[in-house]
């Protein structure tokens, strides 16, 4: 297959990933001086609170939300490609007051349990008033969810970028003063302050999409989202699922690991790999969700699609994974402080589980697109308890070293097993050119992690450094193959001298 015919999916690939990019690069900018703070005032044992209770109401968002959250985008991407206002409105109606009724029950089931999720969280209910303080914060949350699917269903990839950098300025600006003088007591102000501050932003940037006045009684509101509902419900029942694995995995760490420094350790290293890698999957999945969902019914296109994504994810993601080796002590120390390094530890294979994502990332979203809700649920299941028993076993025999070897293996062990029944049902298979690309990532992945094993800073500093001059120089010549980045070059160097 020549690269240059498919030029124009990794361009759209690759600018919808580099504007989204952008926007989450200065999003993590604007974060690290407000966690730099946070690590300041609240320290391991703080951050190590605030995980917990993040951690508490995602699980009780995902039991009460019917996966409302997940099944939007794809609901409002479906209704855009039938180019009828009439039912896009409706579909959204249906979907936002749905939205609320979750948000209501999430409100008072927290409210109601409050004493009981203080024990089950700290060991104690002397805490539960602030769980009664989080319940106003589903009401934020999902109405925030439901804007989001709004746009990226309808693929305003520019104002989700610009809505979430002028989010993070507000909410660093907001959390630093709290924490200061609050302390560990500000942590629920600024968990319920920072969705006020999403949904306003999110209203913000969706108050010129057109939603036409729909009239539509409760009884047509459940028959019409009884579709939502079923397709939300084994979806929702993942993220549960997903969330009390890693609820216990804390509770393990922090009952067994000395003291909830660990922890701390643990939701830092999350954070790092989530929000800061993680945002390179944000920016892909933006686009890709919506795209790939259009064109649902067409195998080819899907795998065309899915092979594009995964060349254009390695090629960006391995050279931003093998510089978090590099400059792992650094960044750490200047993200939060010197008592977090021992997150390195945990990064020595953790890292290397992302490269293996980028592979694993675009799969599951083929079958969300074919709303095979079955397979996803069975898939997600068997991922998340292979995750919860590897990291207490592997934590158990070799510390936080485990917890990143335990990362690796979920990955592993689902690219194993989807990719021949993604072969067998939808006709789906790597291609020769996107296999030397994985491969080649993989090699330089693997040297990476080995280095680290084997080699103390500073001295592995020079190895490392060697490695990633290859990988961006490995990247930049395939990228330039698809895309023609020497062009972009050439433009940006003629639009300067002309200024100049």
């Amino acid at each position: 297959m020549e690269i240059i015919n498919k030029e124009n999916s990794h361009k759209t690939i690759l600018n919808a990933t580099g504007i989204f990019g952008f926007a989450q690069a200065m999003k993590m900018l604007v974060s690290i001086v407000g966690s730099k703070f946070v690590a300041i005032f609240l320290g391991p044992v703080g951050i190590g609170i605030v995980g917990l209770l993040n951690n508490t109401v995602a699980i009780i968002s995902s039991i009460t939300g019917f996966g409302i959250s997940i099944t939007g985008v794809r609901e409002m991407s479906l209704a855009n490609t039938e180019s009828d206002q009439n039912k896009f409105s409706e579909r959204f109606i249906v979907l936002q007051r749905w939205s609320i009724f979750t948000s209501v029950l999430g409100a008072l089931v927290t409210i109601i349990f409050s004493k009981q999720l203080s024990i089950l969280t700290f060991g104690n209910s002397d805490y539960y008033f602030w769980f009664v303080i989080l319940s106003v914060n589903f009401v934020f949350a999902n109405l925030t969810a439901t804007r989001i699917a709004l746009l990226q269903g309808l693929r305003m990839i520019k104002s989700i970028a610009i809505s979430n950098v002028i989010s993070s300025v507000l909410i660093s600006l907001l959390s630093v003063p709290i924490y200061y003088f609050l302390k560990v007591d500000g942590i629920t102000s600024v968990i319920v302050l920072s969705s006020i501050i999403n949904l306003v932003v999110t209203i913000y940037f969706t108050r010129n999409i057109k939603i036409d006045r729909v009239s539509l009684s409760f009884y047509e509101t459940f028959q019409k989202g009884k579709p939502i509902l079923k397709m939300g419900f084994l979806l929702s029942l993942n993220v549960i699922f997903a969330h009390i694995c890693s609820f216990i995995i804390k509770l393990y760490l922090n009952g067994n690991g000395s003291s909830v420094e660990i922890v701390g350790l643990f939701e830092v290293s999350s954070v790092i790999l989530i929000s800061y890698v993680g945002l390179i999957f944000n920016a892909m999945g933006a686009d890709f969700y919506p795209r790939i969902t259009q064109i649902q019914n067409d195998n080819s296109k899907i795998k065309e699609l899915v092979n594009d994504q995964i060349e254009m994810g390695l090629l960006l993601v391995t050279p931003a994974i093998i510089f978090l080796y590099f400059s792992g002590p650094i960044l750490v120390e200047l993200l939060y402080s010197k008592h977090f390094l021992g997150v390195l530890l945990i990064f020595k294979s953790a890292l290397f589980a992302v490269i293996v994502k980028v592979v694993i990332w675009p799969l599951a979203f083929i079958i969300l697109a074919k709303g095979d809700n079955k397979l996803y649920f069975k898939l997600e299941i068997i991922s998340d308890i292979f995750l919860l028993v590897s990291t207490v076993f592997f934590y158990h025999f070799f510390g936080l070293v485990g917890i990143g070897i335990a990362s690796l293996i979920p990955f592993l062990l689902y690219a194993f097993y989807v990719i021949p029944i993604l072969k067998k049902k939808y006709d789906f298979s790597i291609r020769k050119d996107t296999l030397k690309i994985l491969l080649m990532c993989l090699l330089f992945g693997i040297s990476s992690s080995a280095i680290t094993f084997t080699i103390d800073y500073p001295l592995a500093y020079y190895p490392l450094g060697l490695i990633l001059i290859f990988s961006l120089a490995y990247s930049y010549r395939e990228l330039n193959k698809r895309v023609a980045i020497n062009s972009y070059w050439r433009k940006f160097i003629y639009k300067f001298k002309r200024n100049g």
